[in-house]
């Protein structure tokens, strides 16, 4: 009996560290990919199908790091009610979503520009979809 839970034991510390290890060899996600995961989907969604620069790369850095403390400030005072959020809640994130979707578009070229309002219009409709069928 101890032998067998000894042997499960082992089995179970290395099945443990063989998926550590494989988790640290994972590559980079792609631009644009992991951002729905870490919270960014709407910034992942909107630059779709675009090809940045790196100085471009570093200017939307620069603008999502801009706002994320307003709008971490947003949510946890949501999480602090326990429910959905109140209408003027919902306003002030929809602006501040606004304006960060205002400033990385003025960093675009006329054609990215284009798929960035493609993104921006398909990814409305998708909200409104949402809100108004499937909710």
């Amino acid at each position: 009996m101890k032998v067998i839970r000894i042997a499960t034991l082992a089995f179970a510390l290395c099945a443990g560290m063989t998926s550590v290890a494989a988790a640290q060899g994972q590559p980079a996600p792609k631009e644009g990919q992991g951002e729905m995961r870490r919270g960014g989907g709407m910034g992942g969604m909107l630059l779709k199908d675009i090809t940045l620069t790196e100085a471009q790369k570093e200017q939307v850095k620069t603008i999502r790091e801009k706002y994320v403390p307003r709008q971490l400030e947003l949510r946890k005072a949501v999480q602090a009610t326990g429910g959905p959020p109140d209408d003027a809640t919902r306003a002030k994130m929809m602006e501040l979503q606004s304006q960060q979707s205002a400033e990385i578009r003025a960093i675009l070229t006329a054609d990215q520009q284009k798929a960035f309002d493609h993104n921006l219009h398909e990814m409305k409709e998708r909200m409104d979809a949402r809100k108004n069928g499937s909710s």
